[in-house]
């Protein structure tokens, strides 16, 4: 009983090892996984930049204030823009 047992849970780790190595061989040697490399780039280099106000420099991303419209802004430009002065 146990032989079986054991022989199905190699079998589900060869199914686990032959997929792994499946989506590493798809994103090492094809466009396709150039393609996605250079999506989760493009999509880090955005993030980082809407993280950086030209004005007060990065902030952390939990402080970024939403606007209705749905973009982010800096708290400190916030702050300005509400209060009516610039510090």
């Amino acid at each position: 009983m146990s032989a079986i047992l054991v022989e199905a849970l190699l079998f589900v780790a060869l199914i686990g090892l032959v997929a792994a190595l499946a989506y590493w061989v798809t994103l090492a040697f094809t466009p396709l996984g150039r393609r996605i490399r250079e999506t989760r780039n493009r999509e880090a280099i955005d993030l980082e930049a809407e993280l950086t106000c030209p004005v007060h420099g990065r902030v952390p991303d939990g402080e970024l204030v939403r606007l209705t419209t749905g973009e982010r802004m800096c708290p400190a430009c916030y702050r300005e823009a509400v209060q009516g002065r610039i510090e």
